[in-house]
């Protein structure tokens, strides 16, 4: 406001601010904020506005009334709306998105194995191995996942427990089991330790090769 009152008058000018964040603000030529970019627009084509910075608090008069008026503004002023930077809006925007998934995520009829292993959506990837999400999915040459789709004629295993990763985890040590149907290779999953299946990805570097295909 300052800068545009200054705008109109035809002598040298300076504008005194204890804010040093926004000096910084519009001598950034690459900000894309779009209140900056009219200041600098306006300094351009004003040569005779110069900007100054002083430090706060420390007695200057002119910045102490400017501080007094500023609070009777927000006590006594007539309420008005201020444009939010596209930071704020993509930071909205974000946190509503991650509401959504959230709730999607702990509401969902599929997943409910990962859900158990990863409660909180996150938009940071978790940095599993191929062989680590085919155990949290369930999604790989396991009884149960082959019976879906009529690959075998039951879901369990040799040992006559269901054929799921947890089973897998917390009963067996080494199991052999059919990568493909119509193949002659065979995928051999070795559990070194028998703990869960959450143990197992949330502590990995206390069970090292935890997983081997």
């Amino acid at each position: 406001m300052a800068i545009e009152a200054a705008s109109s008058l035809h002598r040298p000018i300076k504008i005194w601010t204890d804010s040093l964040s926004s000096l910084m603000a519009i001598l950034n030529p690459k900000s894309h904020r779009s209140i900056v970019r009219e200041i600098q627009t306006l300094l351009l084509s004003h040569k005779h506005i110069h900007l100054r910075w002083l430090k706060a608090h420390v007695g200057y008069l002119g910045n102490e009334c400017a501080d007094q008026l500023a609070k009777e503004a927000i006590t006594k002023g007539d309420p008005f709306l201020l444009p939010k930077p596209l930071s704020y809006l993509k930071a909205e925007v974000k946190s509503a998105a991650l509401s959504i998934w959230q709730d999607n995520w702990d509401n969902g009829k599929t997943g409910s194995s990962t859900h158990d292993i990863v409660p909180r959506v996150s938009n940071k990837p978790v940095g599993w191995n191929r062989e680590e999400i085919m155990f949290v999915t369930g999604h790989g040459p396991f009884p149960s996942y082959l019976l879906r789709f009529n690959l075998r004629t039951h879901g369990n295993c040799s040992c006559g427990e269901k054929g799921d990763p947890n089973s897998l985890c917390h009963k067996m040590s080494v199991y052999p089991l059919l990568a493909f149907p119509n193949s002659n290779s065979v995928t051999q999953i070795t559990v070194v330790e028998k703990h869960s299946l959450e143990q197992l990805l949330k502590n990995p570097t206390s069970t090292p090769n935890a997983f081997h295909m």
